[in-house]
C-alpha cells in the first residue's frame, strides 16, 4: 500500500463559492459503489518532502488553476482512508485549508499530462448548489460541511471529514 499524505484547499470565491474539479478513473466503475467514477474533488495534491501540508495545498493551487490564494489559509479538516487509485491501493491522508480567493478565471494549462487524463471538468459551486446535484463530491458530506464553514466560519480544531 502507497502512503499519500496531501493538501487540499476548500478555496471560496468572494461569492463563497467553491471551486472542485470533476475527475475520473475509468478502468473502475460499479455503480453500487459508494466512491463510484466521476467525482468532483477540491484542489490539493501530494506534499512534497520539503513541505508543510497547507504549503503543499496553495502550491498545488497555483499550478492546476493560476490562482493565487490571498492571506493565510487555516486547517479545518481532516480524513483518512484507504482507495483504490489509478491500480493501486493508496492510504490518503489528507488535511484540507480554507482559503480565499478574489479571482474565478482559471488556467488548468499547469496541468501535467497525468493530470490531464484524469481530469474532467471544473467549475465553481455553491452549497446549495451541492446539496441539489446528483452528482458525487468528495468528502461526501460537503453541502453540509460547506454549509456549516459558511455559517459558523472555521472549526476552533480541524474536524474529521469522510
Amino acid at each position: 500500500m502507497i502512503e499519500r499524505p496531501s493538501g487540499r484547499l476548500v478555496l471560496l470565491d468572494p461569492r463563497d463559492r467553491l471551486f472542485l474539479f470533476k475527475v475520473h478513473q475509468p478502468t473502475v466503475y460499479d455503480p453500487a459503489d459508494p466512491w463510484r467514477d466521476p467525482f468532483w474533488i477540491m484542489i490539493g495534491g501530494l506534499v512534497d518532502p520539503h513541505e508543510d501540508f497547507g504549503e503543499a495545498a496553495v502550491r498545488e493551487a497555483r499550478e492546476e488553476t493560476g490562482l493565487a490564494v490571498e492571506g493565510p489559509v487555516r486547517w479545518i479538516w481532516t480524513r483518512e482512508r484507504v482507495m483504490q487509485w489509478r491500480e493501486k491501493q493508496v492510504l490518503h491522508r489528507e488535511r484540507f485549508f480554507l482559503a480565499r480567493t478574489t479571482r474565478t478565471e482559471i488556467d488548468t494549462s499547469g496541468l501535467d499530462e497525468r493530470e490531464r487524463s484524469w481530469t474532467l471538468d471544473h467549475r465553481w459551486w455553491t452549497a446549495d448548489e451541492i446539496a441539489a446535484s446528483g452528482e458525487r463530491f468528495e468528502p461526501v458530506e460537503l453541502a453540509d460541511r460547506l454549509r456549516d464553514l459558511l455559517r459558523d466560519g472555521p472549526p476552533a480544531e480541524p474536524i474529521t471529514v469522510r
